[in-house]
């Protein structure tokens, strides 16, 4: 008897574990948690419901810039990725976040790479405008390359 007790005991435990809504649930969601929490976060350890390649820009012959996004739990997140060919030099990349349809903007997430590296990722909520940008190491800011301003019907380009 005392066995059997045990056994529907430890089957209820694991039904209850992969009900949907149970607390194990929750732990699927993004380490650091969610919208603004996550600005700054590594997109690389993340596990996104879908992921996006939404624009890029170029220095031909040299790097490329990707403005990059994933969605998680119906939010939405941003992040660059810099690809630098050999013998061009360091790069410099980063995301800018818009709040007035790009019309001023705040740089985010600044890194720099002579090879491939992503950016930090930060939250993209319905109301804001993102973009990618990159620059050559140590070249004047009005050298820099950006994407278009995304989403792209709701931001100035």
């Amino acid at each position: 008897m005392l066995k059997r007790i045990a056994v529907l005991s430890a089957t209820a435990g694991l039904l209850l574990a992969l009900t949907p809504g149970t607390a194990f649930a929750a732990v699927q969601g993004l380490p650091c948690g969610s919208g603004y929490s996550c600005d700054g976060a590594d997109p690389g350890n993340m596990s996104f419901d879908q992921v996006d390649t939404d624009d890029h820009a170029s220095d031909p012959g040299c790097t490329t810039v990707q403005l990059r996004s994933g969605k998680k739990d119906g939010l939405w997140y941003a992040w660059s990725r810099l690809t630098v060919s050999t013998g061009c030099g360091t790069y410099e990349g980063w995301i800018d976040r818009s709040y007035d349809g790009g019309v001023t903007w705040k740089l985010q997430g600044y890194y720099s790479t002579s090879s491939s590296n992503y950016g930090d990722m930060f939250f993209w909520p319905d109301n804001v405008c993102i973009r990618a940008g990159f620059k050559l190491y140590g070249e004047p800011w009005s050298k820099s390359g950006v994407t278009d301003w995304h989403p792209v019907n709701k931001c100035k380009n």
